[in-house]
């Protein structure tokens, strides 16, 4: 995970307890507070790894906050083996694949891009382009399944390296990289018309 989020003001860096320390502090007071301090650190990472598993804006909203519900009720049983944030990355991909698995097989509806549209790839006259393959980049994630999605997004979007995506998905370093390679396989296979120069 990257360096945790410190909070604003002038608080240093030194002075901010990391998160595994304000873990600790809510397991022997309970103060809530410290529950708010760990949501407001990780909030917009744990939105962007449930939304890009569920596919579906609406329900990645509900998602995540079942995230930070099932995390503070467990967190009594955080015993720091990984990072805070390692544990908080693999209940948030056990809420998803819940969610997935509540779902059912419905296809999935795409109503909003995974992240905004990347202008860096496509000139300003091209947004029509850019939103189409925003919508086929997102059809071709929904075709894969949850545990090779999670993995491309792990690695790929998120930006973790594969030790850390195994750690998150409780498989082996081997695992992981065959779930990345099969995955970058089957987008490529299916994105093949937009790679092609």
């Amino acid at each position: 995970m990257p360096a945790t989020v410190q909070p604003t003001g002038e608080t240093s860096r030194a002075q901010s307890p990391s998160d595994e320390q304000l873990a600790a502090d809510y397991q022997r007071s309970g103060e809530t507070s410290v529950l708010e301090e760990l949501a407001r650190r990780h909030l917009p990472r744990v939105g962007s790894l449930v939304s890009q598993i569920v596919l579906d804006p609406a329900a990645a909203e509900d998602v995540t906050q079942e995230v930070f519900l099932r995390a503070f009720r467990q967190l009594g049983s955080f015993r720091g083996k990984s990072s805070f944030g390692t544990w908080l990355y693999r209940v948030a991909l056990n809420t998803a694949y819940s969610y997935l698995k509540r779902r059912g097989k419905s296809p999935v509806e795409y109503r909003a891009s995974l992240h905004g549209p990347d202008t860096s790839r496509t000139s300003p006259e091209d947004p029509v382009l850019q939103a189409e393959l925003d919508g086929e980049i997102q059809a071709a994630l929904a075709e894969l399944s949850p545990k090779l999605r999670s993995a491309i997004v792990l690695t790929s979007i998120q930006g973790l390296k594969a030790a850390e995506a195994a750690k998150i998905e409780g498989c082996t370093i081997a695992t992981m990289y065959w779930r990345v390679h099969q995955a970058r396989k089957l987008l490529h296979r299916r994105l093949e018309r937009y790679l092609s120069p």
